[in-house]
């Protein structure tokens, strides 16, 4: 029997100590048809103090490659071993397409009981409560949304998380806690090499000997919004990785970065917060033995605020604390119209930054609707863009593409009006060359009927398949979010976020702005164009040959962190960064390549028609 998730998620409320929510406050819920897997229906019990590991597995092996939830309604879940992704009948199969959903971090725990056996560190042994996969770079999709991991006490060889996840992958609204502060590592991105590019974002982590381990030269890692409390020898440790960081509030008496020596660890870090608990005069608030570029950050408590040590290659420390509004460890900042001299201004302009917004998600049963009620073929043979449509116009907060299913679209569709959210509930779609989704105000003006912000979320195109089209035309906010194979296009002046996304974007109109969580794009020739508006992101990670950012036309664009994977080599004809009559901040400039055939012509700049060409690589360029 088929358990209707949004009637099951009530009743698990009910049975347990957060029986109080209310309706609306219930957290994340599906539709009972969503194709959501709810481990529930696989021997799963929350709250009965039994051991759920096999269920919960039973889920996770369900669908290999599925590109399906595995949904953990509210309650406590008891593991006493590492629950692993699964694999498929061949490797081009293993460890990937895979979410796994809670109701909400506050309202779905796993938890390792006191003690355990498998995680008793012995031999110096390490166990994770969650495995994700390891290398090649081919875990495409995977997830973890919504939930605590909870290593008990007594489990000094457990480790939180061991993630994994390429091109586009996340971990959101998490929390890793140690009941005693032991443990090895709360979340652990260097067990494999070869993770990334991905998104961390609103995570938690409290005890460990490290609270968050990034490692290996390859593919790049973005974080937004961590916290990281009591561990007990480094808050973050990264060797060779390089990891684009906003947002870190560290409270430790140990420093709260080691980036390691005798690798190519870069670490940006902005808009941050490291402050040293009682004992922290006695070491540093970061580490440094390679590269870090800082901006806004304050760092208080510590003996020494920065510690940079690259053997002798460093500018020197920064010793005082307070706010660092910007430095850089290393005297390689380069421009073209200005000698800086090895140092930064000490007075720059950079974009303001918003937060994305949070659409609300709606009553299931109530605000959502299904494609297929409206005659959307789910095996894909027929388009269901008139099925899409139907399903907006018809006035619904949410429209969804339920899991397991299969479509395909090959028409405009309009996006207005009520609808907030389409949802791809992790699916995957065939999209034609005439698939394009238009963001559009009714009668060409904005009206109290068109929802302010939208978001297009969780879903991925065919591998190697047509990306579908999203123009923005409107004026209100436009998000796409954990998104692989999309094409978006800024044709008008309301907002544009992009987070965990796998796909193109070029800003054509001077109105837009734009802020962008995590890009990873793989397009030949121009990857992205910004002409004559304002662009922020946070962490790209490119791949083909051709110019990463065109900025034209007066337009302004904010880089933090950027990973060039250059093993295609380049055409050295074209920069890898146009700059004409613009402004441009690149922070974290970082490049692989290992066919010995790198970027030789890095920055070309216009101004006023005089051209000028850079051909030395930067860790930080700053155009005018």
């Amino acid at each position: 029997m088929i358990t209707s998730l949004v009637s099951h998620a009530a009743i698990v409320a009910a049975q347990s100590p957060l029986s109080t929510i209310s309706r609306t406050s219930e957290g994340i819920c599906f539709p009972v048809d969503s194709g959501v897997l709810n481990v529930i229906d696989f021997g799963a019990v929350p709250n009965d103090d039994k051991d759920d590991t096999l269920a919960i597995q039973a889920a996770l092996d369900k669908y290999p490659n599925g590109n399906r939830i595995i949904y953990l309604p509210a309650g406590e879940y008891i593991v006493s071993d590492t629950l692993r992704w699964a694999g498929g009948p061949h490797s081009g199969t293993n460890q990937k397409r895979t979410i796994l959903q809670g109701q909400g971090r506050d309202l779905t725990t796993i938890r390792v009981p006191d003690g355990m056996a498998n995680f008793n560190g012995q031999q110096d042994s390490s166990k994770a409560v969650i495995w994700t996969g390891s290398r090649p770079a081919q875990r495409f999709r995977n997830a973890i949304r919504d939930l605590t991991i909870h290593t008990g006490s007594e489990n000094p060889g457990a480790i939180g998380i061991q993630f994994n996840a390429s091109n586009q992958g996340t971990i959101r609204n998490v929390r890793i806690v140690s009941g005693d502060r032991q443990g090895r590592i709360g979340l652990d991105l260097g067990h494999t090499d070869e993770i990334g590019p991905l998104l961390v974002r609103n995570i938690t982590i409290e005890g460990f000997d490290e609270g968050i381990r990034t490692w290996w030269p390859v593919n790049s890692c973005t974080f937004e919004h961590i916290t990281l409390k009591n561990q007990n020898k480094f808050g973050w440790h990264n060797y060779h990785q390089m990891v684009f960081i906003r947002g870190l509030h560290s409270e430790n008496q140990v420093p709260a970065i080691f980036n390691r020596k005798d690798s190519w660890g870069t670490v940006t870090l902005v808009d941050s917060e490291l402050r040293g608990l009682p004992g922290a005069e006695k070491t540093s608030g970061v580490l440094n033995q390679r590269q870090l570029y800082i901006r806004n950050t304050s760092i208080t408590g510590y003996g020494k605020s920065i510690d940079n040590a690259d053997k002798g290659r460093d500018k020197g420390d920064v010793k005082q604390p307070g706010l660092v509004t910007e430095d850089t460890s290393h005297k390689n900042v380069a421009s073209q119209f200005h000698n800086l001299n090895g140092t930064l201004p000490q007075k720059r302009r950079f974009l303001p930054v918003k937060e994305t917004p949070e659409v609300p998600w709606g009553e299931p049963d109530i605000d959502w609707l299904n494609i297929i009620d409206f005659g959307a073929d789910p095996n894909g043979e027929q388009d269901s863009s008139a099925a899409l449509q139907a399903a907006i116009d018809s006035g619904a907060k949410t429209v969804y593409l339920p899991g397991g299913s299969h479509f395909f679209f090959n028409q405009e569709v309009r996006i207005h009006g009520h609808v907030e959210r389409i949802i791809g509930l992790e699916g995957r779609c065939r999209f034609g060359d005439e698939a394009t989704w238009r963001l559009v105000d009714l009668d060409q003006t904005r009206s109290e009927d068109d929802a302010p912000v939208v978001i297009i979320e969780r879903c991925s195109n065919e591998s190697g398949g047509q990306n579908v089209t999203i123009q923005h035309e409107s004026t209100r906010t436009l998000i796409v979010s954990s998104w692989i194979g999309a094409h978006v296009i800024g044709r008008g002046s309301g907002d544009i976020f992009l987070d965990d996304f796998c796909g193109q974007l070029d800003l054509e109109s001077t109105k837009h702005h734009a802020w962008c969580r995590q890009l990873n794009t793989e397009r030949q020739g121009t990857m992205l164009t910004n002409n004559g508006s304002s662009l922020w992101i946070l962490g790209i990670k490119t791949e083909k040959i051709g110019t990463i950012i065109h900025t034209k036309g007066g337009g302004f664009t904010d880089l933090l962190g950027c990973f060039i994977y250059s093993n295609q080599g380049w055409d050295n004809t074209a920069p890898a960064f146009l700059i004409e009559d613009s402004t441009v901040n690149l922070c974290g400039l970082n490049e692989r390549n290992y066919n010995q055939q790198p970027c030789e012509n890095w920055f070309r700049e216009v101004v006023d028609g005089d051209v000028r060409f850079l051909k030395e690589r930067a860790w930080v360029f700053l155009s005018r």
